[in-house]
């Protein structure tokens, strides 16, 4: 695979190298594509969790603290 870094970006991962903050262009555009992956599993999950709210399966927040705090106090029994 070819990349094509946008000129405003190629000083910014030759400087990130320069630093030693990466060994490699190739290092940091995989850390890059870490990023991007974890931000989209994260906009899923948001996804999933107002599709479920709009499904009624929540709880308002009281009853999930008051749930946290019972799970809490059975752990430290």
């Amino acid at each position: 695979m070819t990349i094509n870094v946008p000129p405003e970006f190629e000083s910014f991962v030759a400087s990130l190298v320069a630093r030693r903050r990466f060994l490699s262009e190739n290092e940091v555009l995989a850390e890059s594509l870490r990023l991007l992956q974890a931000r989209e599993t994260l906009a899923e999950e948001i996804q999933k969790g107002f599709d479920q709210i709009d499904e009624g399966q929540c709880v308002d927040g009281p009853t999930a603290f008051a749930s946290l705090r019972s799970r809490l106090a059975e752990r430290s029994e």
